[in-house]
């Protein structure tokens, strides 16, 4: 079985092998990344894991053409030209801040799909962690340990009708159209298309691009997808250095502040995926054995721990 994910990057590196390691571990064996513009060497340490064989590292489209509506978009309109996605089993496109955290069985991508056997998608909605506090950059610590603090999975403690952000898995043959950040698009209505507790979705939800649910539409029972957008204080200023992939200059100041009173939501607890942790490490430290990448590595943590403000 064949597991593409679909990812871009951009001054990302610490970052990098946890993410890799993980989700090597729980199933996904076909990484295709895209960079942009990298400064701290995220570039290189992909390239460095695809001589290893582990991922396909190729320049977003956007380096080389003028990309008017973004790197994201520009990126996905490329792959989505390649054969390799109609020939994977399964196709899901995330960010380097996302885990995918299988709740079903073992906690294996194998494991969602024997539970929702018959599905062609299966949307997974983020489960926000905020900074839980962290204000100093902790480049030993694996994110998955050291941001525990999230949004409620329930809408009933807010009071309101909050909507949760979406990005679907998508069966290589099923009938979508094109891929999308978020969402395939798709034009037929007679589609098995579920949500997190495996529960069936309304065409109506997907007749444009599904890109969050809202209570009765999103579910964290079988899947959820941990969306560290934050990570600690001083990451988060490192991040609004670099600029968000699909915002232009202007008004960005402004976005960066809603962004955090967004994404700074620290009133309930989750250790789901802390089952991998002990795993993880191991896998990293295995990656790590590698002169090369160790090396560029430690360059990454360098550059973030010293970013150029400073």
């Amino acid at each position: 079985m064949r597991i593409t994910a679909i990812t871009p990057m951009k001054n990302e590196g610490p970052f990098i092998l946890e993410w890799l390691a993980y989700h090597l571990m729980i199933g996904i064996n076909d990484f295709v990344v895209f960079t942009n513009d990298c400064e701290d060497g995220t570039d290189a340490i992909l390239e460095r894991l695809d001589e290893l064989g582990l991922v396909r590292h190729l320049p977003n489209p956007s380096c080389v053409r003028e990309a008017a509506d973004g790197h994201h978009w520009a990126a996905m309109s490329y792959v989505d030209a390649m054969p390799r996605l109609r020939r994977s089993d399964w196709i899901v496109s995330f960010d380097v801040d996302e885990f995918i955290c299988v709740n079903a069985g073992e906690g294996r991508m194998s494991d969602l799909f024997d539970a929702v056997p018959n599905a062609d998608f299966i949307s997974m909605n983020q489960l926000n962690f905020g900074c839980s506090g962290v204000e100093t950059y902790d480049p030993d610590t694996m994110l998955m340990d050291q941001f525990d603090r999230s949004m409620h999975k329930s809408n009933q403690p807010y009071g309101w009708d909050r909507a949760r952000g979406v990005k679907t898995i998508t069966r290589g043959s099923a009938p979508f159209d094109r891929m999308g950040k978020h969402s395939p698009h798709v034009s037929r209505k007679d589609l098995n298309w579920v949500n997190g507790n495996g529960d069936p979705l309304s065409p109506e939800l997907y007749s444009g691009p599904l890109k969050s649910t809202k209570d009765d539409n999103f579910g964290h029972d079988l899947v959820q997808l941990n969306h560290y957008a934050l990570r600690s204080m001083e990451n988060y200023l490192v991040k609004t250095d670099r600029g968000d992939a699909n915002q232009g200059a202007k008004e960005e100041e402004k976005y960066w502040r809603q962004y955090w009173n967004r994404y700074d939501d620290n009133v309930a607890v989750d250790h789901n995926i802390q089952r991998w942790t002990y795993e993880t490490r191991l896998a990293m430290d295995e990656l790590l054995k590698d002169p090369e990448l160790n090396r560029l590595h430690r360059q990454a943590v360098e550059w973030h721990q010293t970013p150029a403000w400073v």
